[in-house]
Protein backbone atom coordinates (compact mmCIF):
# COMPACT_ATOMS: atom_id res chain seq x y z
CA UNK A 1 0.00 0.00 0.00
CA UNK A 2 1.71 3.75 -0.73
CA UNK A 3 2.30 5.54 1.57
CA UNK A 4 -0.24 8.45 3.08
CA UNK A 5 0.75 12.05 0.97
CA UNK A 6 2.06 14.50 3.06
CA UNK A 7 -0.03 18.21 3.27
CA UNK A 8 2.84 20.06 0.86
CA UNK A 9 1.89 17.61 -2.09
CA UNK A 10 -1.80 18.74 -2.06
CA UNK A 11 -0.51 22.34 -1.64
CA UNK A 12 1.48 21.31 -4.74
CA UNK A 13 -2.11 20.57 -6.87
CA UNK A 14 -3.41 23.06 -6.15
CA UNK A 15 -4.16 25.50 -9.04
CA UNK A 16 -3.74 28.97 -7.59
CA UNK A 17 -3.16 29.99 -3.91
CA UNK A 18 -7.25 31.33 -3.61
CA UNK A 19 -7.98 27.30 -4.33
CA UNK A 20 -5.45 26.43 -2.02
CA UNK A 21 -6.69 28.42 0.82
CA UNK A 22 -10.40 27.20 0.16
CA UNK A 23 -9.26 23.75 0.16
CA UNK A 24 -7.17 24.44 3.39
CA UNK A 25 -10.68 26.14 4.58
CA UNK A 26 -12.71 22.58 3.37
CA UNK A 27 -10.17 20.33 5.44
CA UNK A 28 -12.08 20.30 8.76
CA UNK A 29 -14.67 17.53 9.33
CA UNK A 30 -17.84 19.64 9.16
CA UNK A 31 -18.72 19.96 6.09
CA UNK A 32 -17.62 16.21 4.79
CA UNK A 33 -20.25 13.04 4.92
CA UNK A 34 -19.44 9.14 3.80
CA UNK A 35 -15.69 9.80 3.87
CA UNK A 36 -13.90 6.58 3.43
CA UNK A 37 -10.63 5.36 2.21
CA UNK A 38 -8.88 2.31 0.05
CA UNK A 39 -6.05 2.35 -1.85
CA UNK A 40 -5.90 4.00 -4.56
CA UNK A 41 -9.85 5.32 -4.17
CA UNK A 42 -10.65 8.18 -1.90
CA UNK A 43 -13.92 9.64 -1.75
CA UNK A 44 -16.41 11.97 0.20
CA UNK A 45 -19.41 14.24 -0.20
CA UNK A 46 -19.20 17.76 0.94
CA UNK A 47 -21.99 19.94 2.30
CA UNK A 48 -22.02 23.47 0.06
CA UNK A 49 -24.36 25.92 0.02
CA UNK A 50 -27.09 24.14 -1.71
CA UNK A 51 -29.25 21.04 -0.77
CA UNK A 52 -27.60 18.49 -1.88
CA UNK A 53 -23.65 17.49 -1.03
CA UNK A 54 -21.03 17.50 -3.66
CA UNK A 55 -19.65 14.27 -4.44
CA UNK A 56 -15.92 13.47 -4.86
CA UNK A 57 -13.39 11.03 -5.76
CA UNK A 58 -9.86 10.90 -6.10
CA UNK A 59 -7.78 8.31 -7.22
CA UNK A 60 -4.41 9.10 -5.38
CA UNK A 61 -1.92 6.92 -7.34
CA UNK A 62 -1.97 9.21 -10.41
CA UNK A 63 -3.40 11.47 -8.93
CA UNK A 64 -6.93 11.93 -10.59
CA UNK A 65 -10.17 13.18 -9.60
CA UNK A 66 -13.60 13.86 -10.24
CA UNK A 67 -16.36 16.52 -8.32
CA UNK A 68 -19.78 16.74 -9.20
CA UNK A 69 -19.22 20.53 -8.21
CA UNK A 70 -19.52 23.29 -10.76
CA UNK A 71 -15.74 24.92 -10.84
CA UNK A 72 -13.66 25.38 -13.83
CA UNK A 73 -11.02 24.94 -11.62
CA UNK A 74 -9.07 21.52 -11.18
CA UNK A 75 -8.22 20.48 -9.12
CA UNK A 76 -11.53 22.47 -6.87
CA UNK A 77 -11.24 22.98 -3.40
CA UNK A 78 -13.79 20.54 -2.57
CA UNK A 79 -11.04 17.94 -4.10
CA UNK A 80 -7.98 19.67 -2.03
CA UNK A 81 -10.15 19.90 1.13
CA UNK A 82 -10.52 16.19 1.06
CA UNK A 83 -6.85 15.52 -0.40
CA UNK A 84 -5.68 18.14 3.12
CA UNK A 85 -8.24 16.07 5.70
CA UNK A 86 -6.59 12.75 4.16
CA UNK A 87 -2.79 13.79 4.63
CA UNK A 88 -3.05 15.20 7.85
CA UNK A 89 -4.23 11.36 8.69
CA UNK A 90 -8.44 12.22 9.12
CA UNK A 91 -9.73 9.92 6.96
CA UNK A 92 -8.81 6.46 8.50
CA UNK A 93 -8.88 3.24 5.95
CA UNK A 94 -12.35 1.42 5.59
CA UNK A 95 -15.82 2.99 4.98
CA UNK A 96 -18.68 2.42 1.92
CA UNK A 97 -17.39 2.76 -1.27
CA UNK A 98 -19.72 5.71 -2.52
CA UNK A 99 -21.91 5.26 -5.81
CA UNK A 100 -20.31 8.39 -7.33
CA UNK A 101 -16.67 7.11 -6.46
CA UNK A 102 -17.49 3.40 -7.58
CA UNK A 103 -19.47 4.49 -11.02
CA UNK A 104 -16.20 6.70 -11.89
CA UNK A 105 -13.73 4.29 -10.86
CA UNK A 106 -15.48 1.94 -13.30
CA UNK A 107 -15.70 3.79 -16.06
CA UNK A 108 -11.96 4.88 -15.72
CA UNK A 109 -11.01 1.41 -15.87
CA UNK A 110 -13.00 0.54 -19.17
CA UNK A 111 -11.06 3.25 -20.67
CA UNK A 112 -13.01 6.34 -20.88
CA UNK A 113 -10.43 9.31 -19.69
CA UNK A 114 -12.88 11.98 -19.21
CA UNK A 115 -11.56 12.75 -15.79
CA UNK A 116 -10.38 15.69 -14.86
CA UNK A 117 -7.15 14.38 -14.34
CA UNK A 118 -4.13 17.17 -14.29
CA UNK A 119 -2.95 15.63 -18.04
CA UNK A 120 -6.82 15.92 -19.16
CA UNK A 121 -8.05 19.35 -18.46
CA UNK A 122 -11.51 19.59 -18.60
CA UNK A 123 -11.76 22.84 -21.26
CA UNK A 124 -10.83 21.09 -24.46
CA UNK A 125 -13.77 21.92 -26.74
CA UNK A 126 -13.83 24.69 -29.06
CA UNK A 127 -16.55 26.33 -27.29
CA UNK A 128 -14.58 26.08 -23.40
CA UNK A 129 -11.92 27.26 -25.06
CA UNK A 130 -13.44 30.66 -26.27
CA UNK A 131 -15.51 30.56 -23.24
CA UNK A 132 -12.29 30.41 -21.43
CA UNK A 133 -10.58 33.23 -23.96
CA UNK A 134 -13.87 35.58 -23.38
CA UNK A 135 -13.51 35.38 -19.38
CA UNK A 136 -9.75 36.58 -19.76
CA UNK A 137 -10.84 39.17 -22.29
CA UNK A 138 -13.35 40.55 -19.78
CA UNK A 139 -11.34 40.44 -16.55
CA UNK A 140 -8.64 42.18 -18.49
CA UNK A 141 -11.40 44.96 -19.51
CA UNK A 142 -12.46 45.26 -16.16
CA UNK A 143 -8.91 45.74 -14.48
CA UNK A 144 -7.96 48.22 -17.06
CA UNK A 145 -11.05 50.18 -15.89
CA UNK A 146 -10.08 49.95 -12.21
CA UNK A 147 -6.83 51.00 -12.95
CA UNK A 148 -7.92 54.09 -14.51
CA UNK A 149 -9.65 54.94 -11.87
CA UNK A 150 -7.07 54.34 -9.69
CA UNK A 151 -4.97 56.43 -11.41
CA UNK A 152 -7.20 59.99 -11.77
CA UNK A 153 -7.80 58.94 -8.02
CA UNK A 154 -4.44 59.44 -7.44
CA UNK A 155 -4.16 62.55 -9.30
CA UNK A 156 -7.23 64.17 -7.40
CA UNK A 157 -5.13 63.48 -3.98
CA UNK A 158 -1.80 65.07 -5.13
CA UNK A 159 -3.43 68.31 -5.83
CA UNK A 160 -5.72 68.51 -3.51
CA UNK A 161 -2.64 67.70 -0.80
CA UNK A 162 -2.53 63.84 1.04
CA UNK A 163 -3.41 65.37 4.35
CA UNK A 164 -7.05 66.06 3.32
CA UNK A 165 -7.18 62.46 1.93
CA UNK A 166 -11.12 61.46 3.60
CA UNK A 167 -11.16 58.46 5.94
CA UNK A 168 -12.03 55.34 4.62
CA UNK A 169 -10.65 56.34 1.20
CA UNK A 170 -8.06 53.31 1.35
CA UNK A 171 -10.48 50.80 2.21
CA UNK A 172 -13.43 51.90 -0.04
CA UNK A 173 -10.59 51.85 -2.90
CA UNK A 174 -9.60 48.33 -2.24
CA UNK A 175 -12.89 47.44 -2.79
CA UNK A 176 -13.07 48.94 -5.54
CA UNK A 177 -9.89 46.54 -7.03
CA UNK A 178 -11.27 43.83 -6.31
CA UNK A 179 -13.89 43.96 -8.09
CA UNK A 180 -11.82 45.26 -10.73
CA UNK A 181 -10.30 41.85 -10.34
CA UNK A 182 -7.11 43.40 -9.23
CA UNK A 183 -6.39 41.44 -5.81
CA UNK A 184 -2.56 42.54 -5.38
CA UNK A 185 -3.57 46.69 -6.17
CA UNK A 186 -5.88 46.21 -3.44
CA UNK A 187 -3.63 44.51 -0.92
CA UNK A 188 -1.54 47.34 -1.47
CA UNK A 189 -4.26 50.23 -1.06
CA UNK A 190 -5.10 48.16 2.34
CA UNK A 191 -1.87 48.55 3.67
CA UNK A 192 -2.57 52.15 3.17
CA UNK A 193 -5.23 52.00 4.99
CA UNK A 194 -3.84 50.08 7.89
CA UNK A 195 -1.37 53.03 8.93
CA UNK A 196 -2.19 55.02 12.04
CA UNK A 197 -4.86 57.55 11.88
CA UNK A 198 -2.89 59.85 14.30
CA UNK A 199 -0.07 59.81 11.66
CA UNK A 200 -2.62 60.51 8.70
CA UNK A 201 -3.32 63.70 10.40
CA UNK A 202 0.14 64.60 10.86
CA UNK A 203 0.93 64.42 7.83
CA UNK A 204 -0.19 68.39 7.12
CA UNK A 205 2.87 68.76 9.44
CA UNK A 206 5.44 66.55 7.24
CA UNK A 207 7.15 63.50 8.30
CA UNK A 208 7.58 59.83 7.40
CA UNK A 209 3.62 59.52 7.03
CA UNK A 210 3.70 61.71 4.01
CA UNK A 211 6.70 60.51 2.28
CA UNK A 212 5.88 56.85 2.58
CA UNK A 213 2.66 57.68 0.95
CA UNK A 214 3.62 59.96 -1.20
CA UNK A 215 6.36 56.61 -2.52
CA UNK A 216 3.70 54.61 -2.59
CA UNK A 217 1.43 56.64 -4.49
CA UNK A 218 4.36 57.00 -7.23
CA UNK A 219 4.81 53.25 -7.29
CA UNK A 220 0.58 52.68 -7.90
CA UNK A 221 0.60 55.00 -10.56
CA UNK A 222 3.61 53.60 -12.51
CA UNK A 223 2.02 49.87 -12.03
CA UNK A 224 -1.25 51.83 -13.47
CA UNK A 225 0.77 53.50 -16.76
CA UNK A 226 3.26 50.32 -17.12
CA UNK A 227 -0.42 48.14 -16.85
CA UNK A 228 -1.23 50.02 -20.76
CA UNK A 229 1.95 49.41 -22.27
CA UNK A 230 1.70 46.90 -25.17
CA UNK A 231 5.58 46.90 -25.90
CA UNK A 232 6.57 46.07 -22.46
CA UNK A 233 9.50 43.26 -22.58
CA UNK A 234 8.25 39.75 -21.46
CA UNK A 235 9.72 38.99 -17.96
CA UNK A 236 8.38 42.75 -17.45
CA UNK A 237 4.91 42.30 -18.22
CA UNK A 238 4.67 39.30 -15.97
CA UNK A 239 6.25 41.10 -13.31
CA UNK A 240 3.21 43.68 -13.52
CA UNK A 241 0.68 40.91 -14.05
CA UNK A 242 1.63 39.68 -11.27
CA UNK A 243 1.58 42.78 -8.83
CA UNK A 244 -1.87 43.21 -9.85
CA UNK A 245 -2.94 39.83 -9.25
CA UNK A 246 -2.64 37.95 -12.03
CA UNK A 247 -1.72 34.27 -10.93
CA UNK A 248 0.46 31.47 -12.59
CA UNK A 249 -0.75 27.97 -12.60
CA UNK A 250 0.88 25.40 -10.52
CA UNK A 251 1.00 22.89 -13.53
CA UNK A 252 2.65 25.92 -15.52
CA UNK A 253 5.83 26.76 -12.76
CA UNK A 254 6.73 23.20 -12.02
CA UNK A 255 6.88 22.49 -15.69
CA UNK A 256 9.94 25.08 -16.35
CA UNK A 257 13.49 23.94 -15.73
CA UNK A 258 14.00 23.36 -12.32
CA UNK A 259 17.33 24.85 -10.47
CA UNK A 260 18.68 22.08 -8.44
CA UNK A 261 20.77 23.21 -5.35
CA UNK A 262 21.11 22.34 -1.34
CA UNK A 263 18.72 25.20 -0.12
CA UNK A 264 19.43 26.82 3.20
CA UNK A 265 16.04 27.97 4.88
CA UNK A 266 17.41 31.70 5.91
CA UNK A 267 14.25 32.79 7.09
CA UNK A 268 10.75 32.94 7.76
CA UNK A 269 8.11 35.47 8.79
CA UNK A 270 4.30 34.75 9.08
CA UNK A 271 1.45 38.01 8.49
CA UNK A 272 -2.49 38.15 8.72
CA UNK A 273 -4.67 39.63 6.77
CA UNK A 274 -8.09 39.36 6.85
CA UNK A 275 -9.16 35.57 6.46
CA UNK A 276 -5.66 34.39 5.00
CA UNK A 277 -2.54 33.90 6.68
CA UNK A 278 0.56 33.53 4.99
CA UNK A 279 4.30 32.77 5.49
CA UNK A 280 7.27 33.48 3.64
CA UNK A 281 9.95 31.58 3.81
CA UNK A 282 13.31 32.82 1.98
CA UNK A 283 15.90 29.91 0.57
CA UNK A 284 19.37 30.38 0.07
CA UNK A 285 21.50 28.08 -2.90
CA UNK A 286 24.77 27.08 -0.84
CA UNK A 287 26.71 26.71 -4.44
CA UNK A 288 24.28 28.69 -6.66
CA UNK A 289 24.55 31.65 -4.28
CA UNK A 290 20.83 32.73 -5.83
CA UNK A 291 17.83 33.59 -3.08
CA UNK A 292 14.41 31.92 -3.69
CA UNK A 293 10.85 32.55 -1.81
CA UNK A 294 8.70 30.18 -1.27
CA UNK A 295 5.29 31.20 0.12
CA UNK A 296 2.18 29.39 1.99
CA UNK A 297 -1.06 30.22 2.85
CA UNK A 298 -4.28 29.02 5.14
CA UNK A 299 -7.11 30.31 6.29
CA UNK A 300 -6.82 32.62 8.58
CA UNK A 301 -6.38 30.67 12.52
CA UNK A 302 -5.34 27.16 10.66
CA UNK A 303 -1.47 26.00 10.50
CA UNK A 304 0.64 27.42 7.93
CA UNK A 305 2.50 24.71 6.11
CA UNK A 306 5.94 24.07 8.30
CA UNK A 307 8.11 22.12 5.91
CA UNK A 308 10.70 24.05 5.48
CA UNK A 309 12.42 24.51 8.63
CA UNK A 310 14.30 27.46 9.72
CA UNK A 311 18.07 26.71 9.99
CA UNK A 312 17.65 23.27 8.21
CA UNK A 313 18.14 22.69 3.89
CA UNK A 314 16.53 20.78 1.66
CA UNK A 315 18.37 19.28 -1.17
CA UNK A 316 15.81 19.96 -3.88
CA UNK A 317 14.56 21.28 -7.11
CA UNK A 318 13.16 24.83 -7.45
CA UNK A 319 10.70 26.19 -9.62
CA UNK A 320 10.74 30.12 -10.25
CA UNK A 321 7.61 31.75 -11.42
CA UNK A 322 8.36 34.12 -14.05
CA UNK A 323 9.11 37.94 -13.53
CA UNK A 324 12.09 39.28 -12.40
CA UNK A 325 14.06 39.28 -10.69
CA UNK A 326 14.00 35.48 -10.40
CA UNK A 327 12.17 34.92 -6.70
CA UNK A 328 9.23 33.27 -6.29
CA UNK A 329 9.48 29.53 -6.35
CA UNK A 330 7.89 26.30 -5.51
CA UNK A 331 9.57 23.32 -4.20
CA UNK A 332 9.79 20.44 -7.18
CA UNK A 333 11.75 17.19 -6.54
CA UNK A 334 13.02 16.88 -2.80
CA UNK A 335 15.69 14.22 -2.34
CA UNK A 336 16.86 15.16 1.13
CA UNK A 337 16.54 16.97 4.31
CA UNK A 338 19.37 18.33 6.82
CA UNK A 339 18.56 19.17 9.58
CA UNK A 340 21.44 21.82 10.88
CA UNK A 341 23.01 23.10 7.19
CA UNK A 342 26.35 24.16 7.18
CA UNK A 343 28.17 26.06 4.11
CA UNK A 344 30.58 29.21 3.37
CA UNK A 345 29.57 32.62 1.73
CA UNK A 346 31.42 35.26 -0.28
CA UNK A 347 32.64 38.11 2.46
CA UNK A 348 30.12 40.60 0.94
CA UNK A 349 29.89 44.02 2.55
CA UNK A 350 27.49 46.79 2.62
CA UNK A 351 27.97 47.65 -0.74
CA UNK A 352 27.68 44.51 -2.31
CA UNK A 353 24.24 44.68 -0.61
CA UNK A 354 22.81 47.95 -1.71
CA UNK A 355 23.99 47.15 -5.28
CA UNK A 356 22.25 43.98 -5.89
CA UNK A 357 19.34 45.85 -4.18
CA UNK A 358 19.42 48.68 -7.27
CA UNK A 359 19.34 45.91 -9.48
CA UNK A 360 16.55 43.97 -8.11
CA UNK A 361 14.20 47.44 -8.22
CA UNK A 362 15.32 48.67 -11.30
CA UNK A 363 13.86 45.16 -12.67
CA UNK A 364 11.04 45.27 -10.52
CA UNK A 365 10.10 48.81 -8.69
CA UNK A 366 7.40 47.65 -6.56
CA UNK A 367 9.64 45.07 -4.53
CA UNK A 368 8.68 45.52 -0.94
CA UNK A 369 12.07 44.10 -0.01
CA UNK A 370 15.18 42.23 -1.16
CA UNK A 371 17.39 39.51 0.57
CA UNK A 372 20.81 39.52 0.96
CA UNK A 373 23.37 38.61 2.82
CA UNK A 374 26.46 41.27 4.25
CA UNK A 375 29.44 40.04 6.19
CA UNK A 376 30.05 42.79 8.95
CA UNK A 377 30.06 43.49 12.58
CA UNK A 378 26.90 44.35 14.65
CA UNK A 379 27.19 47.73 16.66
CA UNK A 380 24.71 49.15 19.14
CA UNK A 381 26.01 52.82 19.04
CA UNK A 382 25.39 55.92 17.60
CA UNK A 383 22.59 54.02 15.64
CA UNK A 384 21.72 49.86 15.85
CA UNK A 385 23.41 48.94 12.95
CA UNK A 386 26.03 46.73 10.40
CA UNK A 387 29.52 47.63 10.04
CA UNK A 388 31.34 45.78 7.47
CA UNK A 389 34.92 45.57 7.18
CA UNK A 390 34.79 48.72 4.25
CA UNK A 391 33.47 51.11 6.93
CA UNK A 392 30.58 50.86 5.27
CA UNK A 393 27.13 50.58 7.47
CA UNK A 394 23.65 49.77 7.23
CA UNK A 395 20.74 50.22 9.80
CA UNK A 396 19.49 47.34 11.35
CA UNK A 397 15.51 47.18 12.27
CA UNK A 398 13.59 44.32 14.00
CA UNK A 399 13.83 43.37 17.42
CA UNK A 400 16.81 41.02 16.73
CA UNK A 401 19.51 43.15 18.02
CA UNK A 402 20.51 41.63 21.48
CA UNK A 403 19.63 38.33 19.88
CA UNK A 404 22.62 39.33 17.50
CA UNK A 405 25.18 40.21 19.16
CA UNK A 406 24.42 37.46 22.07
CA UNK A 407 25.36 35.52 19.28
CA UNK A 408 28.43 36.92 17.59
CA UNK A 409 29.98 38.63 20.37
CA UNK A 410 30.52 42.27 18.01
CA UNK A 411 33.15 39.88 15.96
CA UNK A 412 32.57 39.40 12.11
CA UNK A 413 30.05 37.51 11.08
CA UNK A 414 27.75 36.73 7.67
CA UNK A 415 24.15 37.77 8.49
CA UNK A 416 21.05 36.36 6.13
CA UNK A 417 18.56 38.95 5.91
CA UNK A 418 15.95 41.49 4.15
CA UNK A 419 17.03 44.82 3.11
CA UNK A 420 14.05 47.75 2.39
CA UNK A 421 13.98 51.40 2.37
CA UNK A 422 14.16 51.13 6.30
CA UNK A 423 17.90 48.97 6.50
CA UNK A 424 18.25 45.63 7.32
CA UNK A 425 16.11 42.99 8.91
CA UNK A 426 18.43 40.12 10.25
CA UNK A 427 16.66 37.04 9.66
CA UNK A 428 19.65 34.14 10.43
CA UNK A 429 23.59 34.35 11.83
CA UNK A 430 26.13 31.80 9.57
CA UNK A 431 28.08 30.27 12.95
CA UNK A 432 30.82 27.76 13.11
CA UNK A 433 28.49 25.54 13.67
CA UNK A 434 25.95 26.47 11.41
CA UNK A 435 23.32 28.36 10.20
CA UNK A 436 21.33 30.24 13.14
CA UNK A 437 17.51 31.60 12.87
CA UNK A 438 16.92 34.95 14.69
Amino acid sequence: MAERWRPERVTALAPDSASDVAGRRLAIPTPWSDVGYAYPLLWGACQGSGSTPYSVAVDVSEPSYRCSCPSRKFPCKHVLGLLYLWAEGRIDEGGTLSRFAAQWSATRAAGDRTDTSPDQPAEKTEAQLAAAASRAAQREERVTAGLEELDRWLADQVTAGLGNTRPGAFSDLAARMVDAQAPGVSGRLRDLARRPMAARTAARAGGAWLDDTLAEYGLLHLLCRAWTRTDLPDVLRATVRSHIGFTVPKETVLATPPVADTWAVVGMRDSDEEQVSTRRVWLYGTTTGRYALVLFFAQRGMPLDASLVPGSGIEADLHFYPGGPPLRALVGDTRDVIQRVRFTTPNRGVGGATAAWRRALAEDPWLGSYPCLVHGRARLTPTPGLVDDHGGSVRLVGGSMLSLLALTGGHPTTVFGELDPRGLLPTAVLTDDGLVVL
